[in-house]
């Protein structure tokens, strides 16, 4: 005996199907309006970390060491309104170098006005250029605060933003140009140095040289195997050792990865194994680094032309 057909869904039961795929398509919806905008507040937070730890930090903890180690630096600090020989400044007793520890026994305490004015005169017989805090009696951690709170973390930013462009100003001078070539000669010939800087130097000069790097053309590579297209740039000539041992006119192709364009391959490939593509090196960046997403509009219509006539009858 045949099995009887299925019942038909009720009414109620394919509501509640469109409630779910309501709720569903509301849900994917809402994750393209928000990832964007996550996405982006990710990548400025990101970079403001890295600033703010590898480049801000240093500098900041450099600019603090140099105001409250010297006499000019103090000087700089009395026009910030932060005097290193006030009493908040003071170190416990148990931390107090020795002279200055039988001075506070010897005048009744950290409070006394003699012991003040006994400190204030023994400060300045021993304080010369170089300030050695703990020596002084100041409790460097304390005044280090009222520092940072003063002079604020961007002066970091601000100051290695000056150094960088006198640097870039200094390097573009003649002298600036010998003495680069001298440090990178050097470099180069360290042990283990020559290892990795010359090829950090050129990913450098690649990527941010003030000569705007110019592909010859955006192509379409059989990489990484037949049948399989890549996007590429052909970036040069190839080898002629290469050329010569196989035959035939291979240029260099460099394979971007997705999503991030700046590592990727570079592969010499015979000229009559690429198609030319009509888009421009910026088109073609914005399609790798969006995995496919971002197509280049003319491209789409193209397609779309392409394949109505496909299914023309005529």
């Amino acid at each position: 005996m045949p099995p009887p057909p299925p019942a038909q869904p009720t009414v109620p039961s394919r509501q509640r199907t469109r409630r779910r795929r309501s709720r569903r398509g509301f849900f994917l919806r809402g994750l393209t309006v928000v990832l964007p905008t996550m996405l982006t507040v990710f990548v400025f937070v990101s970079v403001g970390q890295f600033i703010s730890r590898y480049v801000a930090g240093p500098v900041n903890r450099s600019i603090y060491s140099a105001l409250e180690s010297n006499s000019a630096g103090w000087a700089v600090l009395g026009w910030a309104d932060i005097d290193p020989t006030d009493a908040e400044f003071l170190l416990d007793e148990g931390s107090q170098p020795a002279p200055i520890r039988e001075m506070m026994v010897a005048n009744g305490g950290a409070a006394a006005g003699n012991f003040h004015d006994a400190l204030e005169k023994y400060r300045d017989d021993h304080a010369g250029f170089v300030r050695d805090l703990t020596a002084l009696g100041i409790d460097g951690e304390i005044l280090r605060e009222a520092v940072r709170d003063r002079v604020g973390i961007w002066a970091g930013v601000v100051i290695a933003a000056g150094l960088i462009l006198l640097v870039g100003y200094l390097a573009s001078g003649f002298l600036g140009r010998a003495l680069i070539a001298g440090t990178d000669r050097m470099l180069s010939r360290l042990p283990l140095v020559r290892s990795v800087y010359p090829h950090a130097r050129q990913l450098v000069d690649f990527f941010l040289s003030d000569n705007e790097v110019e592909f010859d053309s955006v192509v379409a590579a059989p990489y990484p195997g037949p049948g399989i297209w890549s996007i590429g740039f052909v970036t040069g000539n190839g080898l002629a050792a290469l050329n010569d041992q196989v035959g035939g006119d291979k240029v260099a192709v460099y394979i971007p990865s997705s999503p991030i364009p700046m590592t990727g391959y570079t592969v010499f490939i015979s000229t009559e194994d690429l198609i030319p593509l009509d888009i421009s090196v910026e088109e073609a960046f914005r399609l790798v680094v969006s995995v496919g997403v971002l197509v280049p509009e003319a491209q789409v219509r193209e397609a779309a032309t392409s394949a109505n006539r496909s299914e023309d009858p005529a």
